[in-house]
């Protein structure tokens, strides 16, 4: 009775969740490709892209729910039990942040045999620097393991609620790891993550050119 509760509290606080996001950020979620309506590409994809604020979890994870987007969340915050029954009832995935964990990379993979996607912050925490930090690999290897494809994408702007500019969003398309070299050797994964980096930092000057 307890799950079937929390379940539907969950459900509930979801539905809320999105209305604030869409109506207290307002964003402005723009693609490359402008045919491209909703995060939906037929197929489980790793979403990555920059983080500029605690709030982005909450943009991604509304803006990525089409393409049943599953979200990292640092172990520690989804152990609390204020927070718990509502982080395991809403795609989230928990991830040991100060410790070598792997088993997000095991539940990852098993959402993404179900059709679910992933969405990673490769930076490992927030920073408000121009240009996003060195991204970390994990993503990379997730990639490798699945052979699934990676959409990057970029956030610009200061989260404003109702007032203010609205947040910015531009959403890539689908990219392979290059062939190269491809397996979970570190030079190959660390090349590869900063392929992808600078992808997101060309993203996040377009956001200005464009929007």
């Amino acid at each position: 009775m307890l799950d079937f509760l929390q379940k539907a509290a969950a459900k509930a606080g979801r539905g809320l969740m999105t209305a604030f996001v869409r109506i207290g950020f307002r964003p402005k979620v723009r693609y490359i490709d402008k045919n491209r309506k909703k995060c939906k590409y037929g197929e489980p994809v790793i979403f990555v892209g920059n983080h500029t604020s605690h709030m982005d979890g909450l943009l991604t994870s509304v803006v990525f729910a089409p393409g049943k987007g599953c979200i990292l969340v640092a172990k520690d915050w989804y152990e609390k039990p204020k927070f718990n029954w509502f982080l395991k009832n809403n795609r989230c995935i928990p991830m040991d942040r100060y410790g070598l964990d792997t088993g997000w990379l095991r539940l990852s993979s098993a959402a993404m045999k179900n059709g679910e996607s992933v969405i990673i912050y490769p930076e490992g925490r927030t920073g408000k620097e121009e240009e996003p930090r060195e991204f970390k690999s994990g993503f990379v290897m997730l990639a490798v393991m699945t052979k699934a494809k990676i959409v990057p994408y970029a956030v610009d702007g200061d989260y404003k609620v109702i007032f203010g500019k609205r947040q910015k969003m531009l959403i890539g398309e689908p990219i392979e790891l290059t062939p190269e070299g491809k397996g979970l050797k570190p030079d190959y994964l660390e090349k590869e993550s900063e392929r992808f980096r600078q992808i997101v930092i060309e993203l996040k000057h377009k956001i200005k050119e464009e929007l």
